[in-house]
């Protein structure tokens, strides 16, 4: 056997495919068994199973989830409720602060005195906000020159001072995003324009563009026509045929799926043909009808330039794109209907894809007159090599936005120490540091600190399997021991990537809100496709290309090392080829997109304690990142959450207090019932405004009325912003596990060892 085939064996050793007969997990019990296993080692003397286990889940949010689920993990480890956490599953948001807590715990710091843990005097991100309690005393080593007092304090300040992670300063700043946002944008419109007006210059030096037998009509015209030509022709046939097979229905129903089948294939065919072979007449006619003396001397009046084809085009590319941000608006507004969104969203993307291929055209049409042809063909190569060669990942904004969370949630506590918070120079150490590498060679953990699962979406628009196709993608994991999901399978997380996913990366994946073909919860208005294209042209994503986790799908073919705007650019984002759980290259998106509660993992395992941080943004109360949860869970684990209309309306603020709503509490405490009838208890905390809070929280509400449910579009938050929503989980965080009915449950009792 060769070198290569041999690490081919070497890896499918390590892909665990999911197990269809497996009714414990659904599919992960390999999985679980080995996280189980590495669980178990803090827990020696009495090995559990995960029916005994707790778990703990983030939401998503972006940095108000981060805050308030910041202050909801202070007051769970003040009350050593923390350490009695075996799972930690996060999402998007919650994943920047539950990143930082792995991150933190994962690592030997040579600055302290002892190290990170979950414990009430080891946390972190201290225990309580002034400056620190323990066992309701002052803290002791608040007076003493503690360098992990000092370094805990320091933390926690560190993060109320760089909320605005996005625009950090040390020379980067709005600018820097803007230029980011503007470098992708236009490397994919040089990109596929250059490869436009390469292929109708290629067309126009062919025969194919050429009018032939009938005038107005060219090869592609002709194609169509044919087409729609011989399906009208069918039309008496197919009549006719459901006559004669009329008593054999088997035949007349293989007739009927092959007739469809057919249709679906020929007619959008003959559509791509009709356009592609309509342009240059398009064109010729736009140039004489906008040919008027009065539109001339309108429009040489405003450009200096004659009226052409190419000055419609750029109209029509203004005009989608207004369509386009019309449209985006109207997705904000809660009784928005669906239709006239996507109506809004098909018109402004054709007008700008129609102006970017007439421009593409009417370029192809000057370039024998610019260039000499050797130029020309050089030129062709050069676009070729740089649609190869261009690693998409790395020219989206995916890579400055993971980069600017690495900075502030993986900080470098020497850094910090010193107060040089030139972040952007102090996170090398972050950069480099593996997902697998959390645990030490050995497979022992580093720190006894929760189990990290991070949530990301697959996308997966067409794939074969209904359930994720019209989801429109599945959940995928990243943890230190497995990497994938149902849809694709798992891959050892030490040899997945290469063993090169770090856990900055891991982390910014899961927070890629802005996606093509991807929307919270498997729906909104990005996973239309025709602006799902528009975005892939524009390369407007967050989201990362990975390669798939089944070794069997990189057999057989030769394959790019790194997505390029050819392979899966063009094939997968423009002509919409393999955009399933089969394809070599996969994208992973915000874990929002499917579940934003990163509930639906846990409830998998069946612990029997959940407590659910949600701090996503629901000023309406529709409570539907919940909503999508059950269903999910009932759906594919056959568990029932029972949460009854009346416990959710204690969550909503309606009694006023000083002329401000509040709600009676900000959590709820429900019932699990697991498919094997094994009882759970969840605990739900929601961004509420409740009864109870602090006068600085009070006032930031006067000051702010839409707080504590500002839009997650808002990232860049302030001192007092950030301070709010910490303060705000903290209190309901205190709040829960002083209420007696949550306090005296048997299953918290005991898990919590209470």
């Amino acid at each position: 056997m060769g070198k290569g085939a041999g690490k081919k064996h070497d890896k499918k050793s390590f892909y665990v495919i999911g197990d269809s007969e497996d009714l414990e997990y659904f599919g992960a019990k390999n999985i679980i068994d080995a996280e189980l296993q590495l669980i178990n080692k803090k827990y020696e003397k009495e090995p559990k199973q995960t029916k005994d286990l707790a778990g703990l889940s983030l939401s998503g949010g972006g940095i108000r989830s981060a805050s308030f689920s910041l202050g909801i993990m202070q007051a769970l480890a003040y009350k050593n409720w923390l350490s009695k956490i075996d799972y930690l599953s996060t999402v998007s948001g919650g994943g920047y602060i539950g990143t930082s807590l792995t991150w933190l715990l994962s690592k030997k710091w040579q600055l302290l005195d002892k190290d990170f843990d979950t414990s009430p005097d080891n946390f972190p991100y201290v225990t309580y906000p002034m400056c620190g309690k323990v066992n309701n005393k002052p803290d002791e080593d608040c007076t003493k020159d503690s360098m992990s007092v000092k370094v805990r304090g320091k933390l926690l300040h560190y993060l109320r001072q760089n909320a605005k992670y996005l625009t950090p300063g040390s020379g980067i700043n709005i600018f820097s995003l803007i230029a980011v946002l503007l470098r992708g944008i236009a490397l994919g419109l040089f990109t596929y324009f250059a490869l436009l007006v390469l292929l109708f210059l290629l067309l126009n030096m062919s025969s194919l563009y050429c009018p032939i037998m009938l005038p107005g009509l060219n090869c592609f015209l002709l194609t169509a026509s044919l087409i729609l030509v011989s399906y009208l022709v069918t039309l008496p046939f197919y009549s006719l045929g459901t006559y004669i097979f009329k008593r054999t229905k088997n035949k007349a129903y293989f007739l009927r799926r092959g007739y469809e089948k057919l249709a679906g294939i020929l007619l959008p065919l003959a559509l791509a043909l009709a356009v592609l072979g309509s342009i240059p007449f398009v064109s010729e006619w736009l140039d004489k009808s906008l040919n008027s003396d009065a539109l001339k001397r309108i429009y040489s009046s405003i450009t200096g330039t004659d009226i052409q084809a190419t000055g419609v085009s750029v109209i029509s590319i203004i005009v989608g794109v207004i369509s386009s941000i019309a449209a985006f608006f109207k997705t904000n507004k809660v009784k928005s209907s669906k239709i006239t969104v996507g109506f809004f969203v098909a018109i402004g993307t054709a007008a700008l894809l129609f102006g970017i291929l007439i421009l593409a055209y009417q370029t192809s049409l000057q370039i024998p007159v610019w260039f000499p042809v050797n130029v020309t063909v050089i030129l062709a190569a050069a676009v070729v090599i740089f649609a190869i060669l261009v690693n998409l990942n790395h020219v989206s904004v995916h890579r400055y936005y993971r980069d600017r969370l690495m900075e502030t949630f993986m900080p470098d506590l020497a850094s910090i120490m010193t107060n040089d918070y030139k972040r952007s120079h102090k996170a090398e150490e972050a950069n480099e540091k593996r997902l697998h590498e959390v645990f030490d060679k050995k497979g022992n953990p580093e720190y006894f600190g929760p189990y990290h699962i991070i949530n990301t979406n697959v996308v997966l628009p067409s794939s074969k399997r209904a359930i994720f196709r019209g989801r429109g993608g599945d959940n995928f994991i990243m943890s230190p021991l497995y990497c994938g999901g149902n849809a694709t399978g798992w891959l050892k997380t030490e040899k997945y990537m290469g063993g090169e996913l770090t856990l900055a990366s891991a982390m910014a994946i899961s927070g890629a809100a802005v996606n093509p073909d991807a929307g919270c919860g498997g729906d909104g208005i990005t996973r239309q496709p025709l602006l799902s294209i528009l975005m892939g042209i524009l390369n407007l994503r967050l989201g990362y290309w990975v390669p798939n986790p089944n070794p069997h799908e990189s057999e057989g073919a030769i394959r790019p090392s790194a997505p390029n705007y050819f392979w899966p650019g063009l094939w997968e984002i423009i002509f919409r080829y393999r955009l399933n759980e089969k394809a070599y290259f996969l994208q992973l998106t915000d874990g929002g997109h499917f579940e934003n509660l990163a509930l639906y993992e846990m409830i998998r395992r069946r612990l029997k304690l959940i407590i659910v941080c949600d701090g996503a943004a629901d000023p309406q109360c529709t409570f539907s990142e919940l909503a999508n949860a059950m269903q999910k869970v009932r759906t594919d684990f056959g568990a029932l959450i029972i949460i009854e209309d009346e416990m959710l309306k204690d969550l909503m603020p309606s009694k006023k207090m000083d002329q401000v709503k509040v709600a009676k509490r900000g959590f709820l405490k429900a019932k699990i019932i697991y498919a094997d009838n094994s009882k759970g208890r969840l605990i739900y905390i929601n961004t509420t405004f409740c009864e109870g809070l602090s006068a600085d929280i009070y006032g930031y509400k006067r000051e702010h009325p839409s707080f504590p449910e500002e839009p997650t579009s808002d990232q860049f938050f302030n001192e007092k912003q950030f301070e709010a929503y910490r303060e705000l989980g903290y209190h309901i965080a205190w709040s829960m596990m002083k209420d007696d009915e949550v306090i005296s449950d048997p299953i918290v009792k005991e898990v919590m060892e209470i």
